[in-house]
């Protein structure tokens, strides 16, 4: 006849040796995975892959194939790992039609009238900056720069160029626009009127190279709409080759001073009568 306490002890024993066992197989995998890496469908380990897809370590650090380089942390954006890895931040891959300086040019009246009026519809007023089209990620400003620092046609779709320098913030003077919730909401009505746009500059005579009808105030690059295969269709120039445009056409002393004030920089002279 058996003991009762002896039934006890046997199980707690049994016990024992499996989660030892349990412990060890832990133990085994946890060495097995840092050795080999963590294995994928074709068998190449992650580590491997994550290497294999990025350029070659600095210069003395060596790398194997189950241990990822230390980088700095201004490198970490060019390394990025993941299914985004390959990904590039600008549209230089995008081909662009060839566009010839020298072409004959004759614009359409009737393209000019359609850009115009598209022109008015992204601006709350005649020299406003224009608002943002379409929908953007507030990620970068390079992401803008990459379509609109030159110019790009995508298709149907043109981004228009810059006609100022690059700045850093591009949604401190363009809005984008409202977000879902919003879109729908109508806003009440602007009483503001602005100046019409001007559709042509003055000419001093028949023939004459016309003025500028506009400021140049964050306009410095007159082939951002007057040029260039992105350009404004009906606004372009017809000797876009010349790269010196106010050496003829004079810009506005009005409308230049309305924007930046009249220059005072030495304060007035006492001239001597006699």
């Amino acid at each position: 006849m058996s003991d009762p306490e002896e039934r006890p002890r046997s199980v707690s024993r049994l016990a024992s040796v499996f989660f030892a066992g349990v412990i060890g197989l832990a133990a085994a995998g946890y060495f097995v995975g840092i050795n080999d890496g963590v294995p994928r469908e074709d068998g190449v380990s992650v580590a491997e892959a994550l290497i294999s897809d990025h350029a070659a370590p600095p210069d003395g650090v060596v790398a194997s194939s189950t241990s990822l380089p230390a980088v700095a942390y201004s490198e970490i954006r060019r390394r990025e790992t993941g299914p985004t890895s390959r990904w590039k931040s600008t549209l230089d891959q995008i081909p662009q039609p060839s566009y010839d300086l020298f072409a004959e040019i004759k614009p359409s009246e009737v393209e000019k009238q359609q850009s115009t009026l598209t022109r008015a519809s992204r601006r709350a007023f005649n020299g406003a900056p224009p608002v943002i089209p379409h929908a953007i990620e507030n990620t970068a400003d390079a992401a803008c720069h990459a379509c609109h620092g030159q110019g790009l046609k995508i298709g149907d779709r043109v981004a228009n160029p810059m006609s100022h320098r690059f700045l850093a913030n591009c949604t401190q003077c363009h809005a984008p626009p409202p977000p879902k919730p919003f879109s729908d909401q109508p806003f009440g009505d602007n009483a503001f009127v602005g100046l019409p746009a001007p559709l042509q500059g003055e000419r001093a005579y028949p023939g004459a190279p016309p003025t500028i009808p506009h400021s140049t105030w964050m306009r410095e690059r007159c082939l951002a709409c007057h040029g260039n295969a992105a350009g404004w269709a009906g606004l372009e120039s017809t000797h876009p080759w010349r790269i010196n445009c106010t050496q003829c056409h004079a810009p506005s002393a009005t409308l230049e001073q309305a924007v930046a004030g009249p220059a005072q920089f030495l304060p007035a002279l006492d001239v001597n009568a006699q």
